[in-house]
């Protein structure tokens, strides 16, 4: 196994938030329209913000309430049954980006239990809809080990490279991580280096492992903070970290 300050990491690109509270709503309005939420929330608030946004469709305007409760914004405090609820809404008139957030609901456990069959059939419906990250979050869902599973590299792999087409860095980041999983580092380090030429802050921080540690490659230590600093740049704090130390 690998050892380090800080390990290569492998958390899923998505926001988790704390579980908050439901907000001062009765309970009877619990789950109001985008008309009461406007009225509630005040005039000059993100929820009238989005009501009167002209471009947007309705369901387009409710996947936006969703995100907003799912992450929190400005006053917002994050709520994640006003999520689910928005997201739900939007599925409804089968918004892509809504159904793809359920997927993630009920991947990463956001106020709903975890639950690999939902999060599956969310992100295929959601790839049939033409949404650009699902099929990436289809490879996550298969490669990790959880829901009492055992990873499934071969569809990992399968959805990983069918997801380069939408966004080829964080696909080939992805199959870097399923290779580290697997204790293939030749493989590991080419994905790692096609992905953090593309600017991927969280493989240029594996490529500086690959090099501090010299797992596959030689130590180069001037290689492991070039590849460090580009990560640090991009705000990665174990990068940042490892990077203090070597220095």
């Amino acid at each position: 196994m690998l050892k380090n300050k800080v390990l290569f990491t492998s958390a899923i690109s998505i926001v988790i938030c704390s579980l908050i509270a439901c907000t001062n709503l009765n309970k009877q309005d619990k789950f109001p329209t985008l008309e009461e939420e406007c009225k509630l929330a005040g005039s000059s608030s993100k929820q009238c913000e989005i009501l009167n946004l002209k471009d947007l469709s309705l369901d387009e305007k409710e996947n936006l309430m969703g995100w907003v409760y799912l992450n929190g914004l400005d006053n917002i405090k994050p709520n994640y049954d006003k999520a689910y609820y928005w997201f739900e809404k939007a599925a409804k008139a089968n918004n892509h980006e809504a159904i793809n957030s359920l997927g993630m609901i009920y991947f990463a456990g956001l106020g709903k239990d975890k639950d690999f069959q939902k999060a599956e059939e969310c992100f295929l419906e959601a790839n049939r809809y033409g949404n650009k990250d699902a099929k990436l979050n289809l490879a996550e869902l298969y490669r990790v080990k959880d829901f009492g599973r055992s990873p499934d590299f071969e569809k990992a792999e399968r959805w990983y490279l069918l997801g380069v087409q939408d966004n080829p860095s964080r696909a080939y980041e992805g199959l870097s991580k399923m290779y580290l999983d697997q204790e293939n580092y030749e493989k590991a380090f080419s994905f790692s280096g096609k992905a953090a030429e593309l600017g991927n802050p969280e493989a240029q921080y594996n490529l500086g492992v690959f090099f501090e540690q010299g797992v596959y490659v030689k130590k180069d230590k001037k290689q492991a903070e070039f590849w460090y600093e580009k990560a640090a740049k991009q705000g990665h704090l174990n990068a940042i970290n490892n990077l203090n130390i070597l220095r």
